[in-house]
């Protein structure tokens, strides 16, 4: 009887592990699309929806699993379909957020905890941290680094933060609302960030 808990144990998880790497590469084939060909960008206002599968990677993965969609899909647009320069920090921050919305969305769906990940995104790293990368991506150590700082900051206040912040609220609380109506999603948020890395260093389903 013991053996065949233990089989059946077994069995499960390499079901769980084949099913999380299919979805994992669903979602990072998802952010890679939609951040090329369902993207609005002009200069340094970008307005976005690739958001989309790195939530659905936070609620079903946590804080590794997101982050790494967000990364990878990141990097696989540089290499495939390149828009000026890839510059990692930005990149790193997309991660960063996307752990974020992992830690906070994981275990809850509460409206509180969507609306920090959202103000963080937006207020935070939106607002002042990718308009620095930009500064030092195109002004460098120039007279007007300041100058074009705070002017870039102040147009994607206006244009992108707030439309954005709104737009993300009304959709993240809906998308998570429907997934967890989902049984399939249900049994796929078992899977916990530890366990996720686990599973992408090991994905290999024993015989």
């Amino acid at each position: 009887m013991f053996k065949n808990k233990l089989n059946e144990t077994k069995s499960r998880k390499a079901k769980l592990s084949t099913q999380t790497m299919a979805v994992f590469a669903i979602l990072i084939a998802a952010q890679f699309v939609i951040s090329q060909f369902l993207t609005f960008q002009v200069w340094n206002i970008k307005i976005s929806f690739s958001f989309i599968p790195v939530v659905i990677a936070a609620r079903l993965y946590g804080a590794i699993g997101a982050a790494e969609v967000a990364g990878i899909g990141d990097i696989i647009g540089v290499m495939f379909r390149p828009v000026g320069i890839w510059f990692p920090p930005i990149t790193i921050s997309a991660m960063l957020v996307s752990a974020i919305f992992g830690l906070l969305l994981k275990k809850s769906d509460s409206f509180i905890r969507i609306l920090i990940s959202v103000l963080i995104s937006e207020f935070v790293f939106s607002l002042f941290i990718t308009p620095l990368w930009l500064t030092i991506l195109y002004k460098g150590n120039e007279t007007d680094f300041f100058a074009f700082y705070f002017s870039t900051l102040v147009s994607r206040l206006f244009v992108q933060i707030i439309p954005m912040t709104i737009v993300k609220l009304v959709v993240i609380t809906a998308m998570l609302k429907a997934m967890d109506k989902i049984k399939f999603v249900r049994h796929m948020t078992e899977v916990n960030t530890w366990n996720f890395l686990y599973l992408l260093i090991f994905s290999t389903p024993n015989k």
